[in-house]
């Protein structure tokens, strides 16, 4: 196998690799429900199934754990003491766009209400009372994409017909195997990291700490850049759209029978 190319794109995984993101640990779940009975059964099930989880019973509280430590998911009832579950949201969704959020709902939630959460940022709805089977698998697909294989290098995604190599720097039609195009390294970073958040909702604040590292006026005119240059690029692909969610961010809209496929090798 060839060695890897000295480009920014390999300091960038190096530097991923090294400050422990890709370090072996169970999902770490922060749990908002005031019903101590319920929020205890819903622990319960969680930890059984591997995820580690902290129970909150009030907005505040949650937001001052949530400002203190790192969670892979939000579980956000909706009507809670101090904070309501979507004024939690909304704090978080001020900090990230990537911690994923599933609000919990009242059967007798209102449609706006739902509409309201959507829009500042949840990633959905379960209504109680909730299957935990179905809480778990829905839980697992979004950390599918939010949450990277610890014991794996991402090298490329396959969407579609098309395969984008971040290692090699190009762009290859699957089937036949024939190069249709390159891409620049940072072009490559944009990539990979929309590609592995299909669908989600990410701030443009995000995008310019992860590929530039920093955040300044000549960095985000850069950006706007290369945002064009990915669209042009991702123009290969039917049916997939990186679009632009005003005054929110940027979200990755890829149809669900084309997701993307990840090409790892393993981590030694």
């Amino acid at each position: 196998m060839d060695a890897y190319p000295r480009s920014s794109l390999f300091c960038f995984i190096v530097k991923l690799i090294t400050n422990g993101s890709y370090m072996n640990r169970n999902p770490k779940v922060l749990l908002v429900d005031d019903d101590k009975a319920f929020g205890g059964i819903v622990k319960q099930h969680l930890e059984q199934a591997g995820y580690s989880v902290e129970h909150c019973f009030d907005g505040v509280d949650a937001w001052n754990l949530y400002s203190r430590s790192k969670y892979d998911i939000c579980l956000i009832d909706i009507v809670l003491p101090k904070m309501n579950g979507f004024e939690l949201a909304k704090e978080i969704r001020n900090v990230t766009m990537l911690t994923p959020i599933f609000f919990l709902s009242a059967e007798k939630t209102e449609e706006t209400d739902r509409i309201s959460g959507f829009q500042l940022g949840g990633d959905g709805y379960l209504v109680k009372p909730f299957s935990f089977e179905e809480l778990v698998k829905r839980m697992k697909v979004i950390l599918k994409w939010t949450r990277p294989n610890r014991t794996e290098l991402l090298v490329g995604h396959t969407v579609a017909n098309y395969t984008f190599h971040y290692r090699k720097l190009k762009i290859f039609e699957t089937s036949s195997k024939l190069a249709k195009g390159r891409i620049s390294p940072i072009e490559a970073k944009m990539l990979r990291y929309f590609l592995s958040r299909p669908n989600i909702i990410v701030q443009k604040d995000e995008v310019l700490l992860r590929v530039w590292g920093k955040e300044d006026f000549y960095a985000s005119r850069s950006m706007d850049v290369f945002i064009g240059r990915v669209r042009r690029l991702l123009k290969l692909v039917p049916r997939v759209e990186l679009e632009t969610v005003y005054n929110v961010g940027l979200r990755l809209n890829v149809p669900e029978d084309i997701l993307p496929v990840k090409i790892t090798v393993p981590i030694h």
